[in-house]
């Protein structure tokens, strides 16, 4: 594989040295009281602005680079925003209009803007009048501060609130795709679906075919698409719907020019007392080979270990692998049942491109190269393990670790820092991503069924990086709509 240069992700640790130096500029006292009605010019003392919903535009120097910073809202089942405790600051030139990123601010917290941050650099494309340390938002009690730390100054001023109409029309080109409401579909339909996919897979680009002439378990895209990764649904549609309807993803699918991968675990609830319930797996598994149809080059399903009606599968004592083949079987009938046999056995089981390396579990303990992924069929051990293990520990002692991250790079022919990203083994139940798991450089652990927020890695110019979004109640409000897309 041709090299080029890695895109790396975002890390706290490696900004600390310039954060404090940032904080000891800050000084004392809260500054003066401002009441935002037209562009106003910082000086040297900071300046509150009232919180009152109000979108603010910076600009960092002579209007050199321009921001938006809006209040951000989650979207409850009649449409209407509800307010977060957050805002968002995003750069207006690239928001809505290509696959772009955003700064989160919350409440009590503090963001310093400028280059030194290279993370801000890929998102904002800062131009050299934008200083290292350039401007600090703080999000106070009842106020948003700000203090120039430029001698090429700060302006603020009122904004224009995000446009509807954006978000709008992408979900009604979701249910366009989906073909109507997101409901579960009727019987013979859903068996034709499933056929028409299984056909795709046989042929699906990007995979080298295998000593029996089926598409092998290596999925290598090319770096033209960029990439958005989603693990672990675990029957949360409205997760996956948010990632769709968000940033410019949709219309990147929609021009060819990204790729959605999703790292396995599409079904099985994981939300306490609906451990049994397989009606939203069901319509995951609709929606997503709704998708595949309408993208057959763009969308990709990796497989996980819940990708299966193994009596072993179960969580919490409940055996999910059976109820899941029972419920199809009982439901759509057994000619179904085989098909979605057929469907997990046509599936990667890892993907790459010069900018990641992904699989939904582990990276192999054992030596791997090209040509095993390829024929993985021959390899049962190989299979288990990237859809099973988890990281080293002392009561797992057959775990991976950043050897084996390193050594499947190298099987890759890709460079060291390559982000290395699972699914799986989520940290802990508060959060949706964790960076630079157990020390490994570059090593994410990715978890998208959290039902509060999603998490979602993808490629911002050069560099990967991790986005969060707040779940909106989406299906209800997608299946009031009605009329052509606009």
């Amino acid at each position: 594989m041709r090299r080029t240069a890695t895109p790396r992700v975002f890390r706290l640790a490696s900004l600390l040295a310039w954060l404090k130096a940032v904080v000891a500029r800050l000084g004392f006292g809260w500054g003066h009281n401002l009441k935002l009605g037209d562009a106003y010019r910082l000086g040297s003392t900071k300046v509150r602005v009232p919180l009152d919903g109000l979108s603010i535009e910076i600009s960092l120097g002579l209007n050199e680079k321009r921001l938006h910073l809006y209040p951000e809202t989650r979207l409850n089942p009649r449409g209407e925003p509800v307010p977060l405790e957050s805002f968002v600051i995003v750069d207006p030139s690239a928001h809505r209009r290509r696959i772009s990123g955003f700064l989160r601010l919350t409440q009590k917290k503090w963001l310093a803007l400028g280059s030194a941050d290279a993370v801000q650099q890929a998102l904002f494309q800062y131009p050299p009048a934008v200083a290292e340390q350039h401007l600090v938002l703080i999000y106070g009690r009842d106020a948003l501060v700000f203090r120039n730390l430029s001698d090429a100054g700060t302006s603020i001023g009122p904004a224009l609130d995000e446009p509807r109409w954006i978000r709008d029309s992408r979900l009604r080109r979701l249910r366009q795709i989906f073909g109507g409401p997101i409901r579960l579909l009727p019987r013979d339909e859903a068996m034709r679906l499933i056929d028409e996919v299984i056909t795709v897979l046989q042929g699906e680009s990007y995979r080298a075919k295998d000593d029996r002439g089926l598409p092998g378990g290596l999925l290598m895209l090319p770096q033209r698409l960029t990439p958005i990764l989603v693990a672990d649904l675990h029957a949360q549609v409205d997760n996956l719907l948010t990632v769709l309807s968000q940033n410019a993803f949709l219309d990147a699918l929609e021009d060819g020019s990204a790729a959605l991968i999703l790292l396995g675990d599409a079904v099985h609830s994981e939300e306490d007392g609906q451990l049994r319930e397989m009606d939203n797996s069901m319509l995951m598994m609709d929606l997503i080979f709704r998708l595949k149809l309408r993208f057959p080059e763009q969308v990709f399903y990796v497989r996980g270990n819940h990708d299966s009606f193994s009596e072993d599968m179960s969580k919490d004592g409940i055996p999910q692998g059976l109820l899941w083949a029972r419920a199809l079987s009982e439901r759509r009938g057994t000619a179904y049942l085989k098909a979605m046999e057929a469907f997990y056995r046509l599936l990667p089981y890892v993907v790459a491109s010069p900018d990641f390396v992904a699989c939904h579990a582990a990276a192999p303990t054992t030596r791997v190269n090209q040509e095993m992924l390829v024929q993985i069929h021959r390899h049962p051990k190989l299979m288990l393990e990237l859809i099973n293990n988890r990281l080293r520990r002392p009561n797992r002692p057959q775990g991976y670790y950043r050897g084996d991250v390193g050594r499947l790079r190298r099987a890759l022919q890709l460079d060291p820092a390559t982000p290395f990203i699972v699914g799986h083994t989520p940290i802990d139940r508060e959060d949706t991503l964790w960076l630079d798991v157990d020390g490994i450089a570059n090593h994410h652990v990715l978890f998208s069924a959290n039902p509060d927020q999603v998490g979602v890695f993808t490629r911002v110019g050069e560099t990967m990086i991790p986005l969060v979004y707040p779940v909106d109640a989406l299906t209800p409000l997608i299946n009031t709509l009605e009329g052509e897309v606009g």
